[in-house]
């Protein structure tokens, strides 16, 4: 890979496709270090870290040492173990946990209650839609929802899911919500929560493999 290629990605909790940084001018490729790594729930992939040993660490043994450990690059035996038995059945699983989430939100879009949905199905801006082109197979397990009434809304919607759990992680085999503001985004400033358009009526929902209509009946009542 070119040290001067833009990396584009996918990232919560608004799944949009947005453009990567590129790498920092006058670096050579031999300091290009990509990480690939899948480490929500049992396995889902991304983009981790890029480090560009070139600018931020000298050739040393001991920036060597701080990047293994901010990393965490040596799995632990249990870890490898978690991994392997999981990679043999990780396109089944996406492949139903996104097929379900397709089936889900275009009925949830077209809710009263939601101001708008996220979800790479319904973007309308051909950049994005090229990007996620280009990258998926499929659209993913993963969507967000801006709810009319605010924070009040979102924890009623999350108070009233049974098979859903509210929990912040996400890929797993099980259903997942939770209100960004206040969990995964919480450290951000006001400004850069309003920059980003993380309000406060906010739910990012990471769909499992149960039944669709299940999930579907429960998200409908839960925004009644």
């Amino acid at each position: 890979m070119n040290a001067q290629s833009p990396i584009e990605t996918e990232g919560p909790p608004k799944p949009e496709t947005l453009p990567g940084a590129p790498a920092a001018p006058g670096t050579s490729s031999r300091g290009f270090l990509l990480y690939v790594l899948s480490t929500h729930g049992l396995l889902i992939f991304g983009i981790a870290l890029a480090v560009v040993f070139a600018i931020l660490l000298p050739n040393t043994f001991a920036g060597i040492q701080t990047v293994r450990a901010i990393l965490g690059n040596i799995l632990q035996p249990d870890e490898c173990w978690i991994l392997d038995s999981r990679l043999p059945t990780v396109e089944l699983r996406m492949s139903r946990q996104s097929k379900n989430a397709a089936r889900i939100v275009p009925q949830l879009a077209a809710h009263p209650q939601v101001e708008r949905a996220y979800y790479p199905d319904l973007l309308t801006d051909p950049e994005q839609q090229r990007i996620r082109d280009r990258q998926c197979r499929y659209p993913g397990a993963v969507f967000a929802l801006d709810l009319k009434g605010g924070r009040r809304a979102a924890f009623d919607f999350l108070r009233r899911l049974r098979i859903a759990k509210n929990a912040v992680s996400l890929g797993g085999v099980e259903t997942l919500a939770c209100h960004p503001r206040t969990t995964t985004h919480s450290e951000m400033s006001t400004d850069e929560l309003t920059r980003y358009g993380i309000g406060e009526g906010l739910v990012r929902v990471s769909v499992g493999v149960e039944d669709h209509r299940d999930l579907l009946r429960e998200f409908l009542d839960a925004l009644a």
